[in-house]
């Protein structure tokens, strides 16, 4: 045994070795195929981080095996570092690199001369902004934590031991923290300078104190304790510490006057502690003192059709016994419940001078995903509650609030609102533009906005966005300003960072966007080109790359502007770039050099209309033998829209859930078809066959395509639209539909068991894009059943599902096979034991990938018949 992990080791560190002095533009003649044996070679590459001014960059490369690494190299020289199984990586300026290793191990580097220091027990780790400080915290025997601070030479210079609650500040020069000692327990102020100052806060050997939340600022913060005798998470006191003053204020709620009788404090874990901007306030939650619900102890089920909930949702949720926000003046010792009994969810606004208040169900029984809401406003100072929004859509209209507390902003009626607090006033921002503002584009039943990009850091601009560009709304009286100009060149930008959002507890900033460079990711609507540009506050719009190639994860560098991606296409895989302001691109390391060595596939795009006359787009994979001069089958693989699959690189594998692999596929001599698709609401079925026969034989008209061998798949929502498809249109050869749903009757009047809710939202409101009830167009969900027309199936179909699926009940698949199985088609049906919608386990993604071969492999090339075909 000992032999054979020996021999692990030696081939991972020689393969580690490989990597590293691997050249990175390395070129070989693509000569071999592609085999299952060959598989896992191929790993998928992180970008991690960059340094301060882009000296270093940090990325990681994974496999299936696991023997996964994180590598850390310099930009302009050939000097790397590697940590196998390495994770957690983080910077300090150029000079300096931690990372954390299996078995709690702690490697730091001084990228200067190359030396490692190696600490042990460590769990996690910080550094201290621009001080030379790391810490440490570590497990000890007990599992219990200490907190070890040492310069960056490696010399301790501060320890605390018996840690149980800690947390720096945003500034990242001050740890809170709460230690459980023999002696007693402990509350600790440790600062960062030139010197490390620690103060303890309070102490006590009959209270536990612990969730240690910081103030924006940095400057005070609250923590909660607990009698030692009580039971953990059972916090009866809130405590709040500012740090110039020195001052500790205390509420306990076993003793303070004011404190309802009937309620706990349900305020240790950070979520349920936070601090107002100007510290007036700290607020907690509570809840009902008795807690437990009613149990039915009999088992029987009573279902009413009137109830706001169906039955399985009534322990999920009961508002009696749901945590409510409250508030407490340290200096006035006035504590205020802000939620209710009724109106238990409570929202603070930018300045923490409001609490948005709604109660969940107030417009229920719905039939949506989320039931519409009633918002009210709770004035913090007056304890008065206004209605100012009733039925807003609770799905797709969640507010936006301003971070300096002075605006709220929904989406209603095909545009954009704001309410004014002080002025009590809605102002509809966006129709003056005659821009339109919702995504029209996904043919969804409900309409739903572009979005909304946040909020403008230093003068309070709305920022939305259209199809394609970024817009600025001056919510005082709607002046509206697009900050892009993607419509010209039908070309979309996005925002990718927010710089200023914070949130401390319960306390949340809205999206405050920095208002001196803007970093946006941009694409054209056909996904041939994308990248990334900045956007400076003069309007400039700069490109740092766009190419036609598929590139993403940006990184930029803390003090200039160098930036780190990668760049990917179908037939190239990912490499990791670096790129400054004045200098072009430079490849940096190039993954999967192995992908030289055999045949691939290449992607173009193709142009089809539908029977309405829309242009639609699809992405055309050609087999990596490609020779014009012979016929392919194609499998054409079905979903919604699939154009932003152009430019992919897809590792093969055979651990996928939905078992498709494109690199596989076209390895094995097809061509594979991504169709788009556009939807007529109340009839997905037909549109789809429209789309996808249309697209079929737009690609036949440009490629050598055998018409007789042709293969249709999808998963979900992709499996309805096949199962329905096959049976509309003898075209498609053989068929694989997974996790489908066949029958919108019955698929409509059931229960989900994930969400415990009505399924009928998908088809009224979402996907299935009915948009209308079952009872209102009996005949058309009919009509869009594949299972109406299981007799008019004429090729052979593969179904499977996951016999534990919670998206779509498996019943669905079974359906559809009886109804087969009845009328005496061609039909296998493949059910997963303790899978869901998307096959999860390892084996069965192997099983299935392999089933999926051999099915498309039989029908569309003649291949062997598989034993697995033969009746039982």
């Amino acid at each position: 045994m000992n032999t054979i992990i020996d021999n692990c080791k030696i081939m991972w560190i020689s393969y580690i070795l490989f990597l590293m002095t691997c050249p990175v533009n390395a070129q070989a003649k693509k000569t071999r195929q592609l085999t299952a044996a060959d598989y896992h070679l191929w790993s998928t590459l992180s970008a991690e981080s960059i340094s301060d001014y882009g000296k270093w960059v940090s990325y990681s490369l994974s496999y299936e095996s696991g023997l996964d690494t994180l590598f850390v190299k310099n930009t302009s020289t050939a000097k790397k570092f590697a940590f196998p199984k390495g994770y957690g990586g983080k910077f300090v300026g150029d000079s300096w690199f931690g990372c954390l290793l299996p078995n709690n191990n702690f490697h730091l580097v001084n990228l200067n001369n190359g030396k490692v220091q190696n600490f042990d027990n460590v769990q996690n780790y910080d550094f201290v902004n621009d001080i030379d400080y790391v810490i440490l915290y570590c497990n000890d025997k007990e599992s219990k934590t200490n907190i070890v601070i040492q310069n960056l030479k490696g010399d301790t210079v501060a320890r605390i031991d018996n840690v149980i609650s800690f947390t720096m500040n945003k500034k990242r020069d001050a740890l809170g923290y709460c230690t459980a000692e023999p002696t007693g327990n402990n509350v600790g102020l440790l600062q960062f300078g030139k010197k490390i100052t620690k103060a303890i806060i309070t102490q006590s050997t009959v209270k536990q104190f612990e969730n240690v939340v910081w103030k924006s600022d940095g400057k005070s913060f609250a923590f909660v304790g607990r009698a030692v005798t009580a039971e953990s998470f059972m916090a009866d006191t809130v405590l709040y510490y500012v740090i110039d003053d020195h001052k500790l204020f205390q509420y306990d709620t076993t003793t303070a006057a004011n404190w309802p009788k009937d309620m706990v404090l349900n305020a240790s874990y950070t979520s349920s502690l936070g601090i107002s901007d100007d510290g007036e306030r700290v607020f907690f939650m509570m809840k009902k003192n008795d807690g437990a619900a009613v149990q039915n102890n009999s088992g029987i089920q009573v279902w009413n059709a009137a109830d706001k909930d169906l039955f399985p949702m009534r322990d999920k949720w009961n508002k009696e016994n749901q945590s409510r926000l409250a508030t407490w003046s340290p200096k006035t010792g006035k504590c205020t419940a802000v939620g209710d009994s009724i109106y238990s969810t409570a929202i603070l606004n930018g300045d923490q001078h409001f609490a948005i208040l709604y109660d969940l169900n107030d417009n229920k029984p719905s039939w949506k995903q989320e039931a519409d809401r009633d918002y009210y406003l709770f004035d913090l100072n007056t304890g008065e509650k206004t209605l100012f929004l009733k039925q807003q859509p609770g799905a797709i209209g969640n507010l936006s609030l301003s971070p300096d507390g002075k605006y709220i902003a929904y989406f209603r009626d095909l545009d954009w609102w704001v309410y004014s607090i002080e002025k009590q006033t809605h102002t509809n921002t966006t129709k003056k533009t005659g821009i339109v503002f919702h995504d029209d584009s996904i043919d969804m039943a409900e309409i739903q906005p572009y979005g909304l990009a946040g909020w403008s850091g230093i003068d309070g601009m709305l920022l939305i966005y259209d199809q394609f560009d970024l817009w600025q709304i001056n919510p005082e009286n709607g002046k509206a300003d697009r900050r892009t100009n993607g419509r010209e060149g039908n070309q979309i930008f996005r925002i990718i960072e927010n710089a200023n959002g914070y949130a401390d507890g319960i306390v949340a900033k809205g999206n405050a966007m920095d208002d001196k460079t803007l970093i946006l990711k941009s694409n054209t609507l056909d996904n041939s080109f994308s990248g990334y540009f900045t956007l400076d506050k003069s309007q400039k719009l700069q490109p740092i790359v766009y190419s036609e190639k598929r590139i993403s994860a940006l990184h930029k560098a803390n003090a200039t502007n160098c930036y780190m991606y990668l760049s990917e296409d179908f037939n190239a895989p990912p490499s990791l770039i670096i790129k400054t302001a004045t200098a072009p691109p430079k490849a940096i390391f190039q993954s999967n050099s192995q992908h030289n060595q055999y045949g691939w596939g290449t992607s173009k795009t193709i142009a089809y209309k539908n029977a309405k006359n829309l242009d639609l787009k699809g992405v055309l994979i050609y087999p990596s033998d490609y020779n014009p001069t012979k016929q392919y089958p194609m499998i054409v693989y079905i979903y919604q829209r699939q154009t932003y699959k152009l430019h992919t690189y897809n590792n093969p594998t055979l651990l996928n859930g939905s078992g498709f692999n494109a690199s596989i596929f076209a390895s094995q001599g097809y061509f594979i078809l991504y169709p788009d698709i556009a939807y007529s609401v109340g009839s997905p079925g037909f549109s789809a066959t429209d789309c996808v026969i249309a697209a079929t034989n737009a690609a036949i008209a440009i490629a050598p395509i055998d018409r007789s061998k042709i293969g249709l798949t999808g998963h979900s929502f992709g499996g309805f639209e096949t199962d329905f498809i096959m049976t509309q249109t003898d075209m498609f050869a053989a068929g694989i539909a997974g996790s489908a749903i066949t029958d919108f009757v019955s698929c409509y009047l059931s229960v989900n068991p994930n969400e415990k809710k009505f399924d009928g939202w998908r088809f009224e409101y979402q996907q299935l894009r009915m948009g209308t009830s079952l009872f209102e167009d009996y005949e058309r969900y009919h009509s869009n059943s594949p299972i109406t027309y299981a007799s008019n199936t004429m090729k052979p179909i593969l179904s499977y599902t996951g016999i534990d699926d919670t998206q779509v009940s498996a019943n669905q698949t079974i359906e559809f096979y009886l109804a087969l199985r009845r009328l005496n088609k061609e039909h296998i049906m493949v059910l997963y034991p303790g899978d869901d919608h998307v096959i999860d386990k390892e084996e069965n993604q192997i099983d299935l990938t392999n089933r999926i071969s051999d099915w498309f492999g039989y029908y569309l090339k003649g291949g062997k018949r598989p034993t697995w075909f033969e009746v039982q």
